[in-house]
């Protein structure tokens, strides 16, 4: 091995570069063994410091364990939020990029319920790319006119409610410019409670559609009737049994089977309110009691009688044949209901053609009530007026029926009564 190589070197112009030379070299190897492991040392030590000394290379680079910190730039999602996009050139990092993202899509948000409310577009605002400012553009199909108003058209739409509760939907649709937030505001106008009262919950909600609402009061009604009970005695009552969430179905069940017990116990409680209050209630008056405890006995018999004589008015001649008023009077003059089945019945077949006479005969029409007083509770006046009206159209029958022209002219055989 040569000397240069012994001390480490890669050249021998490396080596004589360094200050060394093979003379200096091989003096040092021919040492006294006294001094050779002092010299051995210091061979040593100039190998170490040569090797320090040698040239770096310049294109090794000594690698960077630093970590860098990420960067991002945020963008709308394909759903219109914002979301965070690794970018060398962004300007935030994770420890502020979520929270800026957070505050953008609460603006967002924000934004979009105001224009809900304020009758604006309700579109999302897809579409990705880099956040910037924007601006919608909404697409305006104009709309062919019908030729109605908005309050004839929310009638057609609409048919089922009533006329105040139309003006409050049209005020909200001109308000909002949307049909369902028109719908929200029209049943969140207090004069929901006054159209339909019970449909409303304690909380505010609604227990029922409008329509529902109808069907359920119309179904209770009617099986009032089934009863021979006026309706409009009992609306309070109806109305409870909405606000109690009571389906028509099992208001129906409940007067079924407290009809059922009554009945079972009909005499007794008669006996009882003939002895102590010297009243002599019907079946129909003591149920009607059981049906609407909160009406007073008196006024309960009274309102009764005359629910049962609209029921048979309405039995004979159809629905709104008779008044409330009208019911009245005649149970005022003690009309029972056997007497209105009977004189309504024979009113709708023989009232007609008595109504016609009278009338051709200049005496004018003749009322279900007035036949009814007549026929029933004896009103001698109007009875007369019958009799009369009837004589006049069996002889207006018999004259034409015998009468005869001749050739002259003359009529023979009109006889007169």
């Amino acid at each position: 091995m040569e000397w240069w190589q012994q001390l480490g070197f890669s050249s021998e112009a490396e080596a004589i570069a360094r200050g060394e030379s093979e003379e200096v070299f091989n003096r040092t190897r021919n040492i006294t063994p006294d001094t050779t492991s002092d010299m051995d040392k210091e061979t040593e030590l100039i190998k170490e410091f040569v090797g320090s000394q040698k040239v770096e290379d310049k294109e090794s680079v000594i690698p960077d364990n630093t970590e860098t910190p990420s960067k991002y730039i945020i963008v709308q999602g394909t759903d219109g939020r914002y979301i965070s996009q690794q970018d060398a050139a962004g300007t935030y990092t994770d420890a502020n990029v979520q929270a800026e993202i957070d505050r953008l899509n609460a603006q967002r948000d924000a934004t979009l319920l105001a224009n809900k409310s304020s009758g604006g577009g309700s579109g999302s605002g897809g579409g990705g790319g880099v956040y910037t400012p924007r601006t919608s553009d909404v697409d305006y199909t104009p709309v062919e006119s019908t030729g109605l108003s908005t309050k004839e058209e929310a009638k057609l739409r609409f048919p089922y409610l009533d006329e105040r509760l139309i003006d409050v939907y049209v005020q909200g649709f001109i308000d909002t410019g949307d049909s369902q937030l028109a719908i929200l505001q029209m049943r969140s106008d207090p004069l929901m409670e006054t159209v339909y009262p019970g449909i409303r919950k304690t909380d505010g909600t609604l227990r029922m559609t409008e329509q529902e609402y109808i069907v359920a009061k119309e179904f209770m009604e009617l099986e009032l009737r089934n009863y021979n009970l006026n309706p409009q005695v009992f609306g309070e009552d109806i109305v409870e049994a909405i606000s109690g969430d009571v389906s028509p179905q099992e208001f129906s069940e409940r007067l079924q089977t407290g009809y059922q017990n009554i009945v079972q116990n009909i005499p007794q409680v008669q006996e009882v309110y003939m002895r102590e209050f010297n009243l002599d209630l019907n079946e129909e008056s003591i149920f009607g009691m059981f049906v609407s405890p909160r009406l007073s006995t008196a006024v309960l018999d009274n309102q009764i009688r005359q629910s049962q004589i609209i029921a048979e008015a309405e039995t004979a001649l159809g629905s709104s044949a008779l008044t409330v008023a009208a019911a009245r009077g005649l149970q005022q003059q003690g009309l029972s209901q056997a007497q209105a089945r009977r004189g309504f019945q024979g009113a709708s077949t023989i009232l007609p053609g008595l109504s016609g006479g009278a009338e051709r005969f200049g005496r004018g029409p003749i009322s279900e009530t007035e036949y009814v007083q007549a026929t029933e509770l004896g009103d001698q006046g109007i009875a007369q007026n019958i009799r009369r009206v009837e004589s006049q159209i069996t002889s207006a029958s018999s004259a034409a029926a015998g009468a005869k022209q001749l050739r002259t002219g003359e009529v023979v055989g009109l006889e007169e009564s």
